[in-house]
């Protein structure tokens, strides 16, 4: 588990090296989640030794002014979040079983479901509230994304 940890962490920081340092937010989680997608073969998941117990590994990552809190879990047993509010924008990726979430409208006050097989992910932005079911057996990754302001215009005059 922990070289899978160490692969996925290489590969953001990688990758966010190479995504244009003005993207940032929900948009740059996306464009990220796809080049993680992409990526997948570069991640060994087929050494994954089943545990007896829910193990959740956890990383600060910091590149290019940008700061990430990356969480990678495996549930033994089932587990849910309920009305959970993110507090930063959010990326999940799924790498085994099919997780659903139920995502609430804020005009509507409905919950809106999906369904994620493994290899895909969704972004999601601060403030939104939702419920993740977490079947036995499945393979998370989380990553938060918090947002530094900072000012990408050029201070010095260079005119002739």
């Amino acid at each position: 588990m922990d070289i899978i940890l160490k692969e996925i962490v290489a590969i953001i920081k990688e990758e966010t090296e190479n995504i244009n340092k003005k993207i940032y937010g929900t948009t740059f989680l996306e464009i990220l989640k796809e080049k993680i997608l992409n990526r997948q073969d570069q991640i060994s998941l087929k050494n994954l030794v089943i545990q007896n117990s829910n193990i959740v590994l956890e990383e600060n990552i910091n590149v290019l002014e940008k700061n990430f809190f990356f969480k990678l879990c495996l549930y033994q047993t089932p587990k849910s979040l309920l009305k959970f509010e993110l507090k930063k924008n959010f990326l999940l990726i799924i790498f085994k079983e099919l997780v659903k979430i139920d995502i609430l409208n804020q005009n509507t006050q409905k919950y809106i479901n999906i369904s994620l097989k493994p290899f895909m992910g969704v972004t999601l932005s601060k403030g939104t509230v939702c419920n993740l079911n977490f079947p036995k057996n499945s393979l998370i990754m989380q990553l938060e994304s918090e947002d530094v302001d900072f000012d990408i215009e050029k201070k010095t005059d260079q005119t002739i």
